[in-house]
C-alpha cells in the first residue's frame, strides 16, 4: 500500500499585539446604497485579471467588468473601483496602519490577516454579511476553505477563527523547483533520478554535494519554516511513521489524523528559546551552503540556469516551468513538496476597519467578493496570475481539464505551426456537426462503438474575407495521417494505463452545477512522477503544483 504523505498546516504566529478599536457595528443592510460608490482596493501586485492583447487576454480589466456588473445590478451608473497594488504582505500592513488611504477591500496572506485581525485592522464580518457572499459559500472548495476558517486568531482574552474576518482567493503548497539536468549537478555526477529523490527532503538544502546551487526566500516566515522542519526532522518522521503504521494496519481513525494534525501546528508554532536558538543554527549552517537569498528574481534565476535549487510557492512554480518551456532553449523543471512536510498557504480578502464607510461602500466591497467568487471570473484571475483558486466549479474544471488531463488534448488538432483548432465530426446517430469534447468523448467503462467507426475528423481554418474583413471565412480541412483520412475510433481510442489517474474530489466535489462528483473530478496526467522515479509521491509538474493530490495535503 502506498504511504500517505501528510502536507501540515503552519500557521506562524507571533505574540499577541494591541487590539485596535473596531468602531460600532453597523447592522448589514443588503439593500442600502447610500452615499459614495466608490470603493477602493489593495491587492499585491499581478494578481488579479487585467487587459493583455499581447498575451492574449483581450477582455477589459477584471475591475472594469465589476463596474459594469454593479451598475446593471443596482441600476446605478457611477459605480467606481480604485484599485492599487503593493509589493510585500508587509507593505500593504504599512499602507493600512499608518492610514494613509482608507482602503474598503484588502487582499493579503494568511499570517498577515492574522496580524491585522489581532489589531482591529480589519473588520469582523456578521452572520448576514457572510451569507451574502452566495458565491463564494456555493463554489468554494469546502476542504480548503475549511483550512483557511480554522486558522486561530487570538483577539484579546479570546480566540476565534479567520473565517470571521477573510475570505478565501488563492491558495498553494510551498515547496523547491527543481532542475535536475543543472550544470552543475552534471558537473557532479548527480543524475536527474538522484536530483529528484533528494528533492523530497529539506535536508538536499543543507547538503554539500548541493553547495552554491539553491536559492531560498527571503522571507521571515518561509525559511523560518524551512529551518524548523529541517531542525525537527526526526520528530516529523517518527510523527509520519505512526501514522502510517496505522494506516498500512487499517485501524487509522478520524481522531488519529486530528491528532496528527494538532501535534504539527503545535511543532511549528514553537517559539520557545531552544526552539529559536536551534533555528537560528540551521540558518546559520544553511547560509552557507546556499547561492543566496532572493525575493523575487529565483523564478528566473532557475530558467535561466543561474541555480539548480529555488524555494518557491506553487504559483510561481507554475511560472517558472511555463517560462522554461517557452525558452529558446527549453528547461524542464519540476516541484517537490518533502515527505516530512511543508506549508499550505492562503490568501484572502478581507475589509480594512473605517468606521466613517458608509453602508453603500460596504455592500458593494462585498459584492466585489461575491463577483470575482463566480467560477467564470474566478477562471479568468487564475488563467491570469496562474495561481489556485479557492473556488471549483465548472468553468474551473473546465480550465483545469483543458491544461491538464491527457483525454482534453485528443479534441484538438495541433498543425505544424502548432496552431490549435478544434476537431469536429458529424454525429452518427444524431446526424448533427459536433465539437470534439471531454464530456461526449470518454467513458472509461465503455467500449467502441462500430457505428463511428468510419465517422471523418476535420477542423476549421479561418480563411480571409475580402469583402468583409470583420467575417472571415472557414474552410473545412479533413484530418490526415500519410496522406489518409482520420476516423474516430482510431483517433480517440485512449490508454487508462499510460497515465496516472488523479482524483480531485477533495476539491472539487460539492461545486460543480452541471458536473458529477467523483467522475468529472477525475484527471489522467503525466503530470505526477509517481511512476518516473520511484517512491517519489509528492514531485511534479505544473498539475502538481496547482493541485497536490489528496494524499498529499491531508
Amino acid at each position: 500500500m502506498k504511504k500517505l504523505k501528510m502536507l501540515s498546516l503552519a500557521i506562524l504566529m507571533s505574540a499577541p499585539l494591541a487590539l485596535g478599536a473596531w468602531g460600532e457595528r453597523k447592522a448589514f443592510d443588503p439593500n442600502d446604497l447610500s452615499g459614495s460608490h466608490t470603493i477602493r482596493i489593495l491587492n499585491l501586485e499581478d494578481y488579479i485579471y487585467v487587459n493583455d492583447p499581447d498575451e492574449g487576454y483581450t477582455l477589459p480589466d477584471l475591475v472594469e467588468q465589476f463596474e459594469k456588473y454593479a451598475n446593471e445590478k443596482f441600476g446605478l451608473n457611477d459605480v467606481r473601483v480604485v484599485y492599487e497594488t503593493s509589493d510585500t504582505n508587509e507593505s500593504e500592513y504599512n499602507d493600512l496602519a499608518l492610514g494613509r488611504v482608507q482602503y474598503d477591500l484588502v487582499c493579503t496572506s494568511d499570517y498577515m490577516l492574522q496580524k491585522l485581525a489581532r489589531e482591529g485592522l480589519i473588520e469582523r464580518l456578521s452572520n448576514e454579511e457572510l451569507e451574502y457572499l452566495t458565491n463564494y459559500n456555493q463554489y468554494s472548495s469546502v476542504t480548503i476553505k475549511e483550512r483557511l476558517d480554522q486558522i486561530p486568531v487570538q483577539i484579546g482574552d479570546e480566540t476565534v477563527n479567520l473565517k470571521e474576518f477573510a475570505v478565501g482567493y488563492m491558495w498553494g503548497t510551498l515547496g523547491m523547483m527543481i532542475n535536475p539536468e543543472f550544470g552543475t549537478f552534471k558537473a557532479r555526477n548527480i543524475s536527474i533520478d538522484q536530483a529528484l529523490a533528494d528533492s523530497q527532503s529539506w535536508d538536499i538544502l543543507w547538503n554539500n554535494k548541493y553547495y552554491g546551487t539553491a536559492s531560498i526566500k527571503n522571507s521571515m516566515r518561509d525559511t523560518y519554516a524551512v529551518a524548523l522542519m529541517h531542525g525537527y526532522d526526526k520528530d516529523l518522521q517518527s510523527l509520519k511513521d505512526e501514522l502510517n503504521k496505522k494506516i498500512e494496519e487499517g485501524t487509522v481513525t478520524e481522531e488519529d489524523y486530528k491528532t496528527y494534525n494538532k501535534t504539527l501546528e503545535e511543532i511549528f508554532n514553537l517559539v520557545d528559546d531552544k526552539t529559536l536558538n536551534m533555528v537560528s543554527n540551521e540558518l546559520f549552517t544553511l547560509r552557507q551552503n546556499i547561492f543566496g537569498l532572493e525575493v523575487d528574481s529565483g523564478k528566473q534565476d532557475i530558467v535561466m540556469g543561474k541555480i539548480g535549487i529555488n524555494l518557491a510557492w506553487s504559483g510561481d512554480a507554475v511560472y517558472s516551468m511555463t517560462l522554461g518551456q517557452e525558452a529558446g532553449n527549453p528547461v524542464k523543471l519540476y516541484y517537490s513538496i518533502p515527505e516530512n512536510g511543508s506549508n499550505i498557504w492562503f490568501d484572502g480578502w478581507a475589509i480594512p476597519t473605517n468606521k466613517n464607510r458608509d453602508a453603500g461602500t460596504k455592500l458593494l466591497a462585498l459584492e466585489f467578493l461575491n463577483f470575482i467568487s463566480d467560477p467564470l471570473y474566478a477562471s479568468m484571475n487564475m488563467d491570469y496570475t496562474g495561481y489556485t483558486s479557492f473556488i471549483g466549479g465548472d468553468d474551473i474544471l473546465d480550465l483545469v481539464r483543458n491544461w491538464y488531463d491527457a483525454r482534453e488534448d485528443t479534441a484538438h488538432y495541433y498543425d505544424e505551426d502548432e496552431e490549435c483548432y478544434t476537431i469536429c465530426y458529424i454525429d452518427p446517430i444524431t446526424q448533427e456537426e459536433t465539437e470534439a469534447d471531454y464530456s461526449t468523448l470518454f467513458d472509461i467503462n465503455a467500449e467502441t462503438d462500430p457505428a463511428y467507426d468510419d465517422v471523418e475528423l476535420y477542423y476549421y481554418v479561418e480563411i480571409e474575407n475580402e469583402e468583409d474583413e470583420d467575417n472571415p471565412l472557414l474552410e473545412k480541412v479533413y484530418i490526415e495521417e500519410e496522406g489518409e483520412r482520420v476516423y474516430f475510433n482510431d483517433w480517440f481510442a485512449f490508454d487508462y494505463n499510460a497515465y496516472y489517474e488523479v482524483d480531485l474530489g477533495y476539491f472539487f466535489n460539492g461545486s460543480f452545477t452541471n458536473y458529477e462528483d467523483n467522475v468529472d473530478s477525475i484527471f489522467y496526467t503525466d503530470c505526477y512522477l509517481y511512476e518516473e522515479v520511484e517512491g517519489n509521491v509528492s514531485v511534479g509538474r505544473q498539475f502538481f503544483c496547482q493541485y497536490p493530490d489528496e494524499a498529499t495535503i491531508l
